[in-house]
């Protein structure tokens, strides 16, 4: 920004030095130019300092952000796959319509208030409690990979 506000003054300063004759026409349409010119430039500095500031609190709350994600569940929010999902506590279906994988907690197929499991991805119902007989011996998802 400092080189446009740098190109400004040069014109500021060649309008004086041709001498510009400032009450006739041409020269009353330059010197606006070139006010407009100069004010246009401080604003483009003025609006550059605010973004500068404004992405250095963004990254300041992302920090936040991330500490909180550490601090509550306790892993870094880098981590993805298997290794979020570590825990025997997890079931883990493919979706038959998307094939994305879909991770669900074990203690849902104990809840009577679940009717269906849906893929976040598509939508679909992958799990319906409705059409599947709930008896103990018999595992409604299947065997468990171990």
């Amino acid at each position: 920004m400092g080189r446009l506000q740098e190109r400004v003054a040069y014109l500021k300063g060649l309008a004086e030095g041709l001498e510009v004759e400032k009450d006739g026409p041409e020269g009353r349409l330059l010197v606006e130019i070139i006010n407009v010119l100069e004010d246009t430039a401080g604003e483009l500095c003025q609006l550059a300092e605010g973004q500068r500031d404004m992405e250095e609190y963004i990254n300041a709350l992302d920090e936040s952000v991330g500490q909180l994600e550490d601090d509550y569940w306790g892993y870094d929010g880098d981590m993805v796959g298997d290794d979020v999902f570590d825990d025997d506590d997890f079931i883990e279906m493919e979706c038959p319509t998307c094939h994305g994988t879909v991770f669900f907690e074990g203690d849902i197929l104990d809840d009577d208030s679940m009717d269906q499991i849906t893929c976040p991805e598509c939508g679909e119902v992958i799990f319906d409690f409705n059409q599947v007989p709930m008896d103990k011996d018999t595992d409604p998802i299947g065997p468990r990979e171990e």
